[in-house]
């Protein structure tokens, strides 16, 4: 890092992972701040800046570069000393700055002074004990896995069959490539889904077990759908229904029932009629795969899925895993599954498109179908993803709200291609004020953007990329 590095954060001023010190004076206070930085993305406390940006350092002797370091580690627990650059600044007296950094720790949660703190915004705040018992639990996954845990089953518990299919749609795929002759046990040591001792591990149970070997032992496995005539479950329940079977099984069984009970609209394409289904297969699927690979396997409970008259509800149990926020998953964000394995033997059958970017997709297929985007709530010990039928949208808690039929035709003629508001105006047949106000509601709900200014501005699906 050199001065001119400096320069630039000092600037842009405090953050979330950047705090200001005047002096080493203040080491205690700034050893809490990486306290909090450990416990989130990790972070730099510049000593040698004003909290208004200005930039005065101070003499620095060994002496002080043991302060610091000491501070950090009397009082910060699991220990993680930051790492300190000396940073000259030009034209004085011997002037430093102390950069000390600290990445996002892999002990979560740190502790300073046995308290737990964490950064909110370029505050260093008290961290919430859900926010403690999430961290634990995270750091504890990492070292142990429900997927890579000891089954208590042997080979005779897998379904050959399946596995061979697998194999075959992989190779098909161009996801992945096996020996046509590999074997059932080459195929799922290659998957990481055997143990030490070549016997499969809980994730290969859960993929390709069959049903009658599950037993208690993984009542978690399989979901429970049910279709409601109306908007909540205290209404006429029509059909239900409880899969007790392996993820790839139920998850083929749970898109089947959804399109039981959805509409299958007729589109006339010049003179033949082709039938679709109301929510796009891809958005149905893309909802049960992140249900059944992202959930956590340790807290009781079966995936849900429940079609009611306005929507369709995937309930996933246990939290968004590593920090995660609902609002995360409308924006490009990385891949962090909380069961990789099972993941990615999805990815490589082809039924998530591509690691990460799966509910963005959702979203741009619902528009693409004239309908309201995905809502995502997370619940504590559930995450439900909610799915707007045709004519509807939905709340911000997932509730539907009626979409008009010029609303979602808007949808679908934007899914074809960019428009400007005067195209759409004629397409539907009304006046500019009128399709004004429709684009606006459309554009605040999160459905549609604009670029350009005026007349020659075109609108798109979706928010801005």
């Amino acid at each position: 890092m050199e001065f001119s590095d400096i320069e630039r954060l000092a600037s842009g001023g405090e953050s979330e992972t950047l705090e200001f010190k005047t002096t080493t004076g203040q080491r205690r206070e700034a050893a809490r701040t990486l306290s909090a930085m450990l416990n989130g993305q990790g972070g730099s406390v510049l000593f040698g800046v004003c909290p208004d940006g200005k930039v005065v350092g101070q003499q620095v002797a060994d002496r002080t570069l043991e302060k610091v370091t000491a501070a950090c580690g009397e009082t910060i627990y699991p220990g993680f000393p930051p790492s300190i650059e000396r940073i000259e600044i030009p034209e004085t007296d011997g002037r430093q700055v102390l950069v000390a950094s600290v990445p996002s720790g892999n002990m979560k949660p740190y502790t300073y002074r046995g308290r737990y703190f964490l950064r909110s915004g370029a505050a260093t705040v008290e961290m919430p004990p859900e926010t403690q018992l999430r961290l634990v639990m995270e750091t504890a996954h990492t070292f142990d896995r429900w997927e890579t845990s000891e089954s208590l089953r042997g080979l005779e518990a897998i379904d050959g069959d399946a596995v061979r299919a697998f194999r075959d749609d992989v190779t098909s795929a161009g996801r992945g490539r096996f020996d046509t002759d590999a074997t059932v046990p080459e195929i799922l040591r290659a998957l990481n889904l055997l143990d030490e001792r070549g016997l499969p591990n809980r994730g290969a149970i859960a993929l390709f077990g069959r049903p009658g070997s599950l037993g208690s032992e993984y009542t978690v496995l399989g979901c429970h759908l049910a279709a409601v005539d109306g908007v909540d479950l205290g209404e006429d329940i029509r059909d239900v229904r409880i899969v007790e079977n392996n993820i790839f099984v139920s998850l083929t069984r749970a898109v089947d029932f959804c399109q039981d009970h959805l509409h299958h609209p007729l589109h006339i394409d010049g003179i033949r009629a082709r039938s679709t289904v109301e929510i796009p297969v891809g958005v149905l699927r893309e909802a049960l795969a992140n249900a059944f690979a992202h959930r956590d396997y340790a807290v009781a409970g079966r995936v849900q899925v429940r079609v009611y008259s306005d929507r369709v509800e995937v309930v996933s149990p246990g939290g968004l895993p590593f920090g995660l926020t609902p609002a995360d998953l409308y924006v490009p964000h990385g891949s962090r599954p909380w069961n990789p394995n099972i993941m990615a033997c999805m990815f490589r059958r082809g039924i998530v498109e591509q690691l990460g970017s799966g509910t963005l997709r959702m979203v741009r297929l619902c528009a693409e179908a004239g309908i309201g985007r995905p809502v995502f709530v997370a619940k504590g010990s559930e995450v439900v993803c909610s799915v707007p039928r045709h004519g509807y949208w939905l709340a911000p808690d997932g509730t539907g709200v009626g979409l008009s039929i010029n609303e979602a035709t808007i949808l679908r003629r934007l899914g074809e291609d960019p428009a400007q508001r005067g195209e759409l105006a004629d397409l539907l047949g009304v006046e500019p004020t009128a399709i004004r106000d429709m684009l606006t509601r459309l554009r605040d709900d999160g459905l549609v953007h604009v670029r350009g200014h005026g007349r020659g501005a075109y609108w798109f699906l979706g928010t801005p990329p």
